[in-house]
């Protein structure tokens, strides 16, 4: 993407979120019903608010380490799931079928067992997460390890490499597209599962603030955790892709 190209991005960009604001304050003000849909001068003011008493980024901190911690161990357990079902026949007929049944599982119906496996803490919102995150990535790179072309891996052979140098030379550059793909969708799987858990079994963080709000029907303390949550994953996929492009990982196979 040219200079240009950014430019004019981020001019639409901006013209789109103003127009998305005019119109919101337009129909808060003609609805009348301030406690069902506040205008964005009201959760601005409330955002400010929740800013300057620190709730904000102690929201920001106590969730995005949950997410950083729950996505590290998914990461790494779906990159090691996916390359043994994408490669290993007899692994794929053996617990193929169990994986099927367990991606099936959304993460919300997780979080009672969670919750009364692993006690009220962080540890079951940390599982949660990563098993989300886990089959995420482990779908993504399983597909991409099972497609490694077999000309690739018999010019291997051919040249003498051991299994070890296949793989580690071929199989995994082949997947990495796939493994990169994976891991920039599980971002947002990340939090949907953060959200889940925070709903149900949470004293902090921004899915707190969200349900503690609907209980007091303090409308603008929602809208500020949905915007949190917005920005928060916003940010999070565009340092992703920004250190995706700056080493130019996926590209370089």
């Amino acid at each position: 993407m040219t200079k240009s190209q950014r430019s004019r991005r981020i001019y639409l960009s901006a013209v789109a979120i103003a127009a998305g604001l005019i119109a919101w304050e337009f129909v808060a003000r003609l609805s009348q019903s301030p406690e069902l849909l506040p205008p964005p001068t009201a959760v601005a003011v409330t955002f400010w608010e929740m800013l300057r008493s620190g709730q904000i980024a102690k929201a920001v901190l106590d969730s995005g380490s949950r997410i950083v911690i729950g996505y590290l161990i998914g990461a790494c357990a779906g990159v090691v799931t996916g390359l043994i079902l994408g490669r290993v026949r007899a692994a794929n007929d053996t617990i193929g079928l169990i994986f099927e049944f367990l991606k099936g599982i959304p993460p919300i119906a997780l979080v009672p067992l969670a919750v009364i496996w692993f006690g009220i803490g962080e540890t079951p919102k940390i599982a949660v997460i990563a098993y989300l995150v886990w089959i995420v990535v482990a779908i993504s790179t399983a597909v991409g390890a099972s497609e490694v072309p077999r000309l690739r891996i018999r010019a291997g052979a051919f040249l003498g490499l051991s299994h070890f140098a296949v793989f580690v030379r071929i199989v995994l550059p082949s997947c990495l597209p796939y493994i990169v793909a994976g891991l920039r969708s599980a971002i947002g799987f990340a939090f949907v599962a953060l959200v889940s858990a925070e709903l149900i079994a949470a004293n902090s963080g921004i899915g707190q603030i969200i349900m503690d709000s609907r209980f007091s029907l303090q409308t603008t303390r929602m809208i500020v955790g949905l915007l949190m949550l917005g920005a928060l994953g916003a940010l999070t996929q565009a340092l992703f892709d920004l250190f995706i492009a700056r080493f130019k990982i996926a590209s370089r196979f």
